[in-house]
Parts: structure tokens; sequence; C-alpha cells
């Protein structure tokens, strides 16, 4: 029993050696034994865990930038800016037309100056010195004489807003007058001026205006009868002025 156990032994383990070699030699158990040995792939990461700034962090872009709109040209003729300072000496000169009597036109040659200081964003307030003349003129076969008259008084100007080039501008004061020929007479009171102005440059506008000069004639009569009356002479012209 134990020699036929001897011999039949190693004849099962000859066997079985050839098939040990084939599974140590083949590529599909060696792929298999691999594949066994390989780590486990990493878990999914959880939703809400911080991930590494590899993983998580988006590609930067360079900021970009709008082209500037351009600039529009500013429009023909002085604009004021709106800071500027406007105070300072002024003269003017103006002509055109007075009307001492009842449709009778006399020419008018004046001019004026002063000193103006800045009372508000577009108001400026000054006193004033002006002389003028109404000239000598015919009318209807009537000759009416030369005016010369002067004026002491205030002078206010009113842009139209900050950087306006438009203005209007008001004249309040006292004026006496000397006539000759015919007209022979002293008088004296008051006048009150309007009128609207545009700066050509900083330094130089032109400007319309409407003066109106009021005072009171008495009158003598016959018996010893006299009559105050008020009067007025009126006057447009058309000036320009210089500032310094």
């Amino acid at each position: 029993m134990k020699k036929s156990a001897t011999v039949v032994l190693p004849l099962i383990l000859a066997m079985l050696a050839p098939c040990a070699g084939a599974q140590s030699v083949s590529p599909a158990w060696d792929a298999y034994r691999n594949k066994e040995q390989q780590p486990s792939a990493a878990p999914a990461p959880v939703q809400g865990e911080a991930q590494p700034a590899s993983q998580t962090a988006a590609p930067v872009q360079a900021p970009t930038y709008a082209a500037p709109a351009s600039v529009p040209p500013p429009p023909h003729g002085y604009t004021r800016p709106a800071a500027e300072p406007k105070g300072g000496f002024f003269l003017g000169a103006q002509v055109g037309k007075g009307w001492i009597y009842d449709d009778v036109d006399q020419n008018v040659a004046a001019i004026n100056g002063g000193y103006r200081w800045q009372a508000g964003d577009v108001t400026l307030v000054g006193i004033e010195l002006a002389s003028g003349r109404l000239a000598e003129t015919d009318d209807d076969g009537w000759r009416y004489g030369k005016v010369t008259y002067g004026s002491v008084g205030a002078n206010a100007r009113f842009n139209f807003g900050e950087g306006s080039p438009w203005f209007a501008i008001a004249r309040l004061g006292y004026w006496s007058a000397d006539g000759d020929g015919d007209d022979e007479s002293d008088v004296d009171g008051g006048y009150a001026s309007f009128g609207i102005g545009v700066d050509a440059t900083r330094n130089f506008n032109v400007n319309l205006m409407y003066t109106n000069h009021a005072y009171a004639t008495t009158y003598y009569y016959y018996g010893g009868y006299e009559e105050t009356e008020i009067n007025r002479a009126d006057m447009v012209t058309l000036g320009v002025e210089a500032r310094f």
C-alpha cells in the first residue's frame, strides 16, 4: 500500500507542474494579476469640500478698457468759464439816437467808465461816470441845439447762467445837461437804463441799451403863474465795452 502511494504521488506532481508553469507565463494571467495589484482610484470629491487651488482656480483674464470717447470740439465763439472772475475796470463807447422833443431825432455819442465788483456767480455791481452829447439838428425849419450831459451812478450786469456769454445790464443814477442856442437851458434829474449784451471775448463785449432821462421843468406864465412838469429824454444806443 505504501509503495503504490509513493509511486502515484510523484506522477501527480509531474502532471501538475506544466499547468502551474503555463499559468505563470500566460499574458492574460499577468494582466489580471497586475490589475489586482494596482491601487484603487481616488474617491470623487464631496460637494462643499475645499478643493486645491490648482483644481478650482479659474484662469485669470487681463482687464479690458474701453477706449475713451472723443471730446467734441468747443463751439465757435467765446464761452465764459463758469468760475472766471469778472470784476475790474471797464470803459465803453456808444452811438445811437436821442429824443428830447417829440419825433425829433438827434444823433447821440457817449462814453462811460467805472469799476465793477464780483457780487455772485453771475452778478457784478459797480459805479460809473458817463458823458455824452446830442447833436444839433433841424426839423421842419426849426433848429434844435446841441445838448451835452454828464452822469454818475450805479451799474450792474447779470449773466444768463454760468458759462453763458449773454448778459443783461442795468444802470441807475443822477445826470445834468446843458443846452445851447435857442434851446439854452440847464436841467438835471435821474436816469435809468436797461439793455442786453454778449461777450465776444473775456475783455470785450457788444451791448444794446435803452436809457430814460427824467427831469423836472418849471414853466412861468404872465401874471406870476408857474407850473412844474416831469419830462423825459429817451436814448437808444449800440455800444462796445472793454474790461481790464
